[in-house]
């Protein structure tokens, strides 16, 4: 029987919790041998369990399985030749990419077909009554086989291994040879960088990478310190990031069980520079509805009267981690924007005060979650918005005996400065490729993209220079001059410890392609440092991610790398194997064939679905359904959420492909750590060893002989 997490966490001790699966598979493991295999543990020889699978192995070679194998290498040849990548670094990742695709796709085929037909196959032939009937073991059986089909799978790994470590030196060669002429003509300093870096590091170069530690998207270049600007509507937004104590809880859970006495509202408080609007924002602001001052929409003005400025608004959203919404607006301030407190405001440096109500919906699903984002949206154009570093707060009030007694909750608290809450994060609208941030021919205009490095794993030679990879997709508005041939980007360094500065390096990249940016290795020196990323052209914007810029801290082996992508290839081809044969013992081999693809991508299917699982989906299932019926709506909503929970529990147990990346690394450059080997083999341990136990348990208690 399984068990909720919270169940589990509650029973058992940290010790067993931890490590459930683990535990589990040596319960399996164990118990099978001891209660089942008592007999045949002791006589197991690895003498016999050789043979089985030297037999398996020759078997599976007169079937004549390699001869699929130059159809695989004549298919890669045929799609790399006619593959149209723009750049030499990506034309020869492409094809690393058909060689391994092509290469699991065989050695997977093949184990799944080659395991699930042997065992009925000799069942029904009765092949197998002359091995159990010799002096071998149900678990030498199990054991040998999954050896012999490891043994083929691991063939078929070697040979299209050696084609596409040939294939790929072949065409390194040749595109080698062409960056080598294009260097010849090329008069663009950044393309010429980009060409030399191919040229001497090797378009088979494999780089570790590292990643910076946060990446935040601002209007305006940040402040030091205090407030930051943004503007009414121009997509750049701010993340408030709270944690909720029990005794925060606590207080929520009195506003949703009571709401006649409790209240719970998100005051946010901000600075504002309120501008007299132009035409542009007139005709925004009045689209959106947003008053003036004297209560009314904004429209144009009355012959002699001059234009009100407009009342400042916010829109709330409530996100995840992931920026995936959990609090749609319409469950707070009642679905409309929330207007800053004009009245008796006289200082213009004090913040204004902004309070938005919580739906009993709303604290809720606050309630169901341990962490999460306010995300703050200025919607009045002609509004600069100055945030300061604790910009909101949730409030809960509680009205008793004529008096109003105020709880405040606090966002999160910074781990890194004792006493103080964590920093709002600024973010921008995402696009295509990632977060949007809008270039200019002003310096005072242009957006930044920030990435703060800590502890970065830098060259150990900084004498020379280091390189940074640089790749975002690049959109272009009708303010763009369509007549240059490039998009020109500015990256800027600059050192934490010593507050150097390399200076703005501008470079020509173009979309979703990747650049190498140069700078001098004493400003990445301690390995705390901050990179500023800014467009330099008007109507332009580049979209970006936090791998938008990384640091490339070493060069290692191309050879090494695709030796361990095929060995994390051969773990997962042995997973198929050891699952194949579990599903024939017990179903014919066409039906083991089906229920082996199922229990493999099972896992990966539930991940795909997503929130789509989250609880409550049964309900709005039976509102897309269009059931009104009170009955209907509980018997749908219900068993849509019971098969959503069962899905979910199911999965957990299934193999996590996601721990075989084969093709993630390699493709990228990047240097593929040992540790995802080391991951790929704990599923293969933990998922293996128990379902050939119950391999062996259903052989041991089948009669395949008389």
């Amino acid at each position: 029987m399984l068990f909720p997490a919270s169940f589990i966490a509650i029973a058992l001790p940290p010790w067993i919790a931890n490590y459930l699966v683990w535990w589990v598979c040596a319960l399996i493991v164990v118990g099978g041998l001891l209660i089942f295999g008592w007999q045949d543990v002791p006589q197991m020889r690895w003498r016999r369990i050789w043979a089985i699978s030297s037999v398996s192995f020759a078997e599976s070679l007169r079937r004549r399985v390699l001869w699929v194998t130059p159809l695989a290498i004549l298919g890669v040849i045929a799609v790399s030749m006619f593959q149209h990548a723009g750049d030499p670094q990506e034309a020869i990742r492409q094809t690393i990419k058909y060689c391994l695709f092509a290469s699991g796709l065989l050695v997977t085929v093949t184990a799944i077909i080659l395991a699930c037909t042997n065992l009925p196959r000799e069942i029904d032939n009765r092949v197998i009554y002359t091995i159990v009937t010799k002096p071998t073991t149900r678990l030498e059986i199990v054991i040998g086989k999954v050896l012999g089909f490891a043994r083929v799978s691991g063939l078929i790994v070697l040979i299209m291994g050696a084609f596409s470590y040939a294939y790929l030196t072949w065409e390194n060669w040749q595109l080698s040879a062409q960056v080598a002429q294009r260097l010849k003509i090329e008069t663009d300093p950044t393309t010429r960088q980009t060409l030399l870096g191919y040229q001497t590091a090797g378009l088979l170069s494999t780089r570790s990478l590292d990643q910076p530690a946060d990446f935040q998207t601002y209007e305006h270049t940040p402040a030091e310190s205090g407030y930051q600007r943004i503007k009414g509507y121009f997509g750049y937004y701010v993340l408030v990031p709270f944690s909720l104590t029990p005794s925060d809880k606590s207080m929520l859970g009195s506003a949703l069980n009571d709401p006649a006495h409790w209240q719970a509202l998100v005051i946010t408080t901000m600075r504002l520079k309120r501008n007299v609007p132009t035409k542009d924002d007139v005709q925004w602001n009045q689209s959106r509805k947003i008053p003036s001052e004297g209560g009314s929409s904004i429209g144009p003005p009355l012959p002699g009267q001059d234009q009100g400025k407009p009342v400042p608004q916010i829109t709330l959203h409530v996100v995840d981690w992931d920026y995936n919404e959990l609090v749609p607006p319409a469950e707070i301030n009642g679905g409309k924007m929330a207007a800053a407190i004009l009245e008796n405001h006289t200082d213009p440096n004090a913040p204004y005060t902004i309070p938005s109500v919580l739906s009993v919906d709303a604290i809720q699903k606050l309630l169901a979650v341990d962490k999460f984002f306010i995300e703050i949206i200025p919607e009045t154009s002609s509004v600069e918005y100055e945030v300061s570093p604790m910009p909101l707060v949730l409030d809960v009030i509680q009205q008793s005996g004529g008096q109003q007694l105020e709880h405040q909750i606090k966002p999160m608290p910074d781990p890194r400065r004792p006493g103080q809450v964590m920093p709002p994060r600024f973010i921008s609208q995402i696009s295509r490729y990632g977060f949007k941030i809008a270039g200019s021919t002003k310096p005072d205009d242009r957006a930044v993209a920030v990435y703060h490095f800590t502890d970065a794993q830098v060259p150990r030679n900084l004498e020379g220079p280091v390189g940074f990879r640089f790749r975002a997709g690049i959109e272009r508005g009708g303010d763009y001059d369509a007549a240059k041939a490039w998009s020109v980007v500015s990256l800027e360094v600059v050192n934490t410890q010593t507050r150097q500065s390399c200076g703005p390096v501008e470079f020509h990249p173009e979309t979703n392609q990747e650049t190498f940016v140069a700078i001098p290795g004493k400003y990445v020196q301690g390995g705390d440092f901050t990179v500023y990323v800014r467009g330099m052209d008007d109507g332009q914007w580049l979209e970006l991610t936090r791998a938008s810029v990384q640091l490339i801290s070493a060069e290692h082996s191309f050879v090494l790398n695709l030796t361990e992508s095929l060995l994390i290839l051969w773990l997962l081809s042995v997973l198929v194997v050891i699952t194949a044969i579990f599903t024939s013992t017990f179903v014919s081999w066409p039906i083991a064939v089906v229920l082996t693809i199922v229990i493999l991508l099972g896992h990966w299917g539930v991940n795909e679905l997503g929130d789509a699982l989250n609880p409550g989906v049964g309900r709005s299932i039976a509102t897309d359904f269009g059931f009104s019926d009170s009955t209907q709506v509980k018997l749908v909503s219900g068993g849509v959420d019971a098969l959503a929970k069962l899905l979910t529990w199911v999965s957990a147990v299934l193999p996590d492909l996601s721990q075989f990346p084969v093709m993630d690394d390699i493709t990228r450059g990047v240097s593929t750590p040992p540790r995802q080997v080391l991951e790929a083999l704990n599923v293969l341990a933990c998922w293996g060893l128990s379902m050939m136990v119950i391999s062996f348990v259903i052989l041991k208690n089948k009669e395949v002989a008389p």
